[in-house]
């Protein structure tokens, strides 16, 4: 897992804030490759999402997705 610094990596600045929360879907590359590897089971990684967090600066206006 990766986690978002508490502050800015470029800037340095405090104000770095987490502003989207989101978790991908249904991934239909990873049912296709499941379900060749691991049979019907294997359609179900599919369904499988990875939480992203993402985060923005206001300073320096840079921003970046971490795994949540």
């Amino acid at each position: 897992m990766s986690y978002a610094p508490e502050k800015c990596p470029v800037c340095g600045s405090y104000k770095w804030k987490k502003v989207d929360t989101s978790k991908k879907g249904f991934s239909v590359g990873k049912a296709a490759a499941g379900g060749i590897l691991l049979g019907p089971v294997g359609l179900l990684g599919g369904a499988l999402g990875k939480k992203k967090v993402y985060y923005y600066c206001p300073e320096c206006k840079f921003e970046h997705e971490y795994s949540g």
